[in-house]
């Protein structure tokens, strides 16, 4: 019930469009259930039976209320309960009465013309409501729909990189597409249909009551019989519908994970295992969507059977009294009660579809707000303060980190950065150099310990203002699907044109942009698949600069590039990294010789600290690096290499 209440009060800021499309489906109803009423005097003013003013036409007071010509045992036998329900037959005839007075003519033939105007009117306003009943309520859907998708992505930009590295992106999508159109579909159905039809059924059932208020009884009987029957196949469906959208959901990954590492399925030849991964994924949709089909299916008929039996039997018992001349009912009338009790199928069919339809979005919904409902990790404080510079130092006190529980990645790591300098991070592969630093721009919180710049706890700083203070230049290069313009100047809409080329030239981008037919305005392809991985580390450093951080937080990935592009490279690293307080996480020692201090990182521990020569005159972990690295001298590339990171103070 918390879920439908959850999903239903987001419809609360269109109440307005919902009182519309109500207003309107109700006068459909009331027009449709006209239509049906009008079936009966129709009939009798055809066979020139009716009392419609005509001459000699019987009164419609002496056909309802004169008694039986038998004499009714059932009417007998229960007329203390017949005297109670006298005031039907009234309505019954005021009704009635009120459609003569409509359109009586002089003759049978002006009669006839009078009921076509009529009903050529009703038809033509019922659907007109019709029209603005589903025009009212599709802007409420679509605003659903369109709301929804905002609650889930904005939620997905808040959440923690701890929360994306557990999950695939597939199921990600999977919650934004197909399982919002579920929700859809079901806000559909509860309003757009359950008011129109929940009307035309109450309308109907009063025209049974007023026709024949017995016959609507035994009619009646069936329905505990179809109400348990649904019920029961809206539990299972419910079931087979939180299936179907897992593996929709799966379908979205395998086809997601195939597209973004196409390179490597080529590479492997492995083509025909991800057509065979993707063909066992669409199969398993496949067979839980039929599964819930044949169910949701099996619904509809059979209710149907259900109550096209009941009405069967109604006709039959009421036909046989009629023709033996001790009907309650003329022939009119009892046309009436027949046509509106088969005009009650469809109606009661799609409100008995309804709890089938809201168990499948109440699936759907229970996937959406799971997402909705993750906790943040990395919150905002309240109180948390602006900060627009960065003046003196960032220190690192204390700080222990894990990914799971009982399974440290970061144990007790203490050091302090002052401004201007270049500090290194070296490691083995696997001690934590990343999720170090990953601690800084808050894509984590440490479990134990506290980051502070200036004094300041990084956690009482507004995250945006404590990431703009950072440019990130990471080991992988990302780049969207978009222009090389758009990709400098991510997120900033209104830079000038200039600043983008002169932040690109210090890059050393420029020169490789205009050999481009497009220049700046050249798309760079999924993830920059366009450009050379040396091309796109320099966009990637263009980027940092036009941010013009006062903080540098560098992975470097210059090892896989070749020679030129290396250069070229490091050269951009240098002008991204001149006055400001550097990060690095150093791959290639050659690189960092010059920095104000080398950390080195083993198991989550600092175990040494100092500058180049220290390090290696104190012959430990990073002199082990170093010599695995250069055991046979450094290399002419090596060489060209060393001492490219300057100092941050000469």
């Amino acid at each position: 019930m918390n879920l439908i209440r959850r999903t239903f009060v987001s419809l609360k800021p269109y109440w307005r469009h919902i009182t519309m499309s109500s207003l309107a489906a109700a006068m459909y109803a009331l027009l449709s259930a006209l239509l049906v009423w009008l079936a009966g005097p129709l009939l009798m003013t055809l066979f020139s039976v009716s009392d419609l003013s005509l001459p000699g036409a019987v009164p419609i007071q002496s056909i309802t209320a004169q008694p039986s010509p038998t004499g009714d045992s059932l009417t007998t036998s229960n007329s203390s309960l017949k005297a109670q329900f006298d005031f039907l037959v009234r309505a019954k005839n005021n009704l009635k009465d009120k459609v003569n007075s409509l359109v009586a003519g002089g003759d049978r033939k002006e009669t006839l013309v009078h009921f076509c105007w009529l009903i050529a009117f009703i038809a033509i306003a019922a659907n007109l409501f019709l029209y603005f009943q589903g025009y009212f309520m599709a802007y409420v859907q679509q605003a659903i729909v369109r709301d929804f998708r905002n609650r889930l992505f904005e939620k997905y930009q808040k959440l923690s990189l701890g929360f994306f590295h557990r999950q695939r992106t597939g199921q990600l999508i999977s919650r934004v597409t197909n399982d919002v159109l579920v929700l859809n579909d079901t806000v559909d159905l509860g309003f757009n249909r359950l008011v129109t039809d929940s009307l035309t059924v109450f309308i109907l059932v009063i025209f049974l009551l007023l026709l024949s208020w017995k016959l609507t009884l035994l009619a009646a009987l069936v329905l505990p019989l179809v109400f348990g029957f649904i019920y029961l196949m809206g539990k299972k469906l419910r079931k087979y519908s939180e299936r179907s959208q897992e593996k929709m959901a799966d379908v979205n990954s395998v086809l997601e994970e195939s597209v973004s590492n196409i390179r490597i399925v080529k590479a492997y030849a492995m083509e025909k295992f991800e057509i065979r991964k993707f063909f066992k994924a669409t199969e398993d949709f496949f067979s839980s969507l039929v599964r819930m089909t044949r169910v949701r299916h099996l619904a509809s008929p059979i209710s149907e059977i259900l109550i096209v039996v009941a009405g069967v039997m109604i006709l039959l018992f009421a036909g046989t009294r009629i023709i033996e001349g001790q009907g309650e009912m003329d022939a009119g009338d009892f046309m009436t009660f027949i046509i509106a009790m088969f005009s009650l199928i469809k109606p009661v069919k799609t409100l008995l579809s309804i709890h089938i339809k809201i168990q499948e979005g109440m699936a759907a919904s229970q996937r959406i707000f799971e997402i909705i409902d993750t906790p943040i990790k990395v919150e905002e404080s309240a109180q948390a303060i602006e900060k627009s510079t960065f003046e003196s130092v960032i220190k690192y006190e204390n700080i222990s980190f894990s990914y799971n529980p009982g399974e440290p990645v970061i144990e007790d790591v203490s050091f302090d950065v002052h401004k201007g300098e270049v500090v290194a991070l070296v490691g083995p592969s696997g001690a934590g150099k990343s999720t170090l630093f990953d601690l800084l721009p808050r894509f984590y919180d440490p479990q134990k310990g506290r980051i502070t710049i200036d004094g300041t706890n990084i956690r009482d700083i507004k995250v945006d203002s404590l990431r703009r203070l950072m440019g990130i230049v990471t080991q992988e290069t990302f780049l969207f699907n978009d222009t090389i313009l758009h990709n400098i100047a991510y997120g900033l809409d209104d830079i000038p044109f200039d600043k983008v080329v002169a932040a690109a030239r210090a890059a050393n981008a420029d020169s490789f942009i205009q050999g481009f037919e497009k220049k700046y305005d050249t798309a760079v392809g999924n993830r920059g698949v366009m450009l050379s991985g040396g091309q796109r580390q320099r966009l990637a450093i263009a980027r940092a600069l036009l941010k013009n951080p006062q903080i540098l937080i560098f992975d470097e990935a210059t090892s896989s590039l070749d020679t030129e592009s290396e250069l070229l490279v490091q050269e951009a690293i240098n002008n991204l990294m001149k006055d400001r307080t550097t990060l690095v996480i150093a791959h290639r020692l050659s690189t960092i010789v010059n920095a104000d201090k080398i950390l080195v990182l083993d198991n989550g521990r600092i175990i040494e600290s100092g500058r180049h020569d220290e390090l290696l005159r104190h012959q430990g972990l990073y002199h082990k690096l170093y010599l695995m690295q250069f055991k046979n001298g450094p290399t002419e590339k090596e060489s060209d290499l060393t001492g490219a990171i300057p100092t941050g103070r000469e």
